[in-house]
C-alpha cells in the first residue's frame, strides 16, 4: 500500500512538473510583453569642440550606441555638411559668424520603435578667423610665461625654420625661479603653425641647464590674428630627465593652481 502511495505521488509530481514546463518563464513573458516603442530615448552624451573658428569644419559625435537607433543632426546657425553612415557623427561647417558669437548644434535620437528623444543642444563659441602666413609669426613677442603664482615676464624671439617657427626664450623665468636652474644651452624648440588657428610643439629636445642635461618639451596652443596685433597662447610642459617626469604635470596640483601645464601668453611687438 505504502509503495502504491509513493508511486502515485511521484506520478503526480512528474505530471505537475511537465505541466509547469509547458508554460512560459517570467523572462519569456517579459520578452513577449516588450515593445521597442516602450523605450524613451535620451541623448546621453556627445563629444566635440566648444570653440570653433569661422570657415572650418569640425566633427561632433554621439559617444554611446543603442541597437536600432539613429541620430538626427541640425543647426540653424551653421551647416551640417555630412553625417556618418551610422549617423553618430556629424561634420559641421562653421561658415557663418553668429551675432551672439555662439552657435547651437542639435541632435536627437530615434529608437527602433520610432520614438524620438528631446533635442540635446551643444553650444559652440565661434571665433572670427583672420589668416596669417607662417612668416607673419617671425619677430619678438612679449607677455607672460609660467602658471599661477609662478608666472613671469617673457620675451620670446621667433624665427623661420623651413615651414616651422623656431621659438627661443620659452620657460626662462620658470626654470630660473621655480626650478632654480639656469638654461646654459639649447632653450629653443620648433613649433608648427596650423592654418586653423592651432599650433603644435612636438615632443623634442629642449635644453641643458647648469644642473641637468637633456630636458625635453612638448605643447600645443592657439594663435589669433584678429586683434591689433597677433597673439599666441602656448600651453606646454618640460620633461625633467633626472626624475623622468613632466614638471607641470607632476607639481601642478600643489603649486600651479591645479593646472598641469605652463602657459606662454605673448603678443607680437
Amino acid at each position: 500500500m505504502k509503495k502504491n502511495i509513493i508511486t502515485r505521488l511521484a506520478f503526480i509530481l512528474a505530471a505537475a512538473m511537465l505541466f509547469a514546463s509547458c508554460g512560459k518563464t517570467a523572462i519569456e513573458e517579459s520578452q513577449d510583453a516588450y515593445s521597442a516603442s516602450d523605450v524613451v530615448p535620451v541623448v546621453l552624451s556627445t563629444s566635440g569642440p566648444t570653440v570653433a573658428l569661422q570657415t572650418f569644419t569640425y566633427d561632433f559625435k554621439v559617444t554611446y550606441a543603442r541597437a536600432g537607433s539613429t541620430w538626427n543632426w541640425s543647426s540653424a546657425d551653421e551647416t551640417v555638411s555630412t553625417v556618418s553612415a551610422d549617423t553618430r557623427t556629424a561634420s559641421v561647417l562653421f561658415d557663418k559668424l553668429p551675432t551672439s558669437g555662439k552657435a547651437i548644434i542639435k541632435v536627437t535620437e530615434t529608437t527602433a520603435g520610432g520614438v524620438t528623444s528631446a533635442e540635446k543642444s551643444i553650444e559652440v563659441t565661434v571665433n572670427k578667423f583672420c589668416p596669417l602666413a607662417t612668416s607673419g609669426f617671425v619677430g619678438t613677442w612679449t607677455g607672460t610665461d609660467g602658471q599661477g603664482d609662478y608666472t613671469y615676464p617673457a620675451t620670446i624671439t621667433n624665427t623661420l625654420s623651413g615651414t616651422q617657427i623656431l621659438v627661443d626664450g620659452l620657460n626662462v623665468g620658470f626654470m630660473g625661479d621655480f626650478w632654480a636652474e639656469t638654461i646654459i644651452s639649447g632653450g629653443t624648440c620648433l613649433m608648427t603653425i596650423n592654418p586653423d588657428g592651432t599650433l603644435v610643439i612636438a615632443e623634442q629636445y629642449f635644453c641643458d641647464t647648469d644642473y641637468s642635461a637633456g630636458y625635453r618639451i612638448k605643447g600645443s596652443g592657439l594663435w589669433d590674428n584678429c586683434g591689433a596685433k597677433p597673439k599666441l597662447t602656448i600651453n606646454y610642459d618640460v620633461w625633467y630627465p633626472d626624475g623622468n617626469y613632466w614638471i607641470a604635470a607632476r607639481y601642478g596640483a600643489n603649486y600651479l593652481g591645479g593646472k598641469t601645464y605652463l602657459t606662454a601668453s605673448i603678443t607680437l611687438n
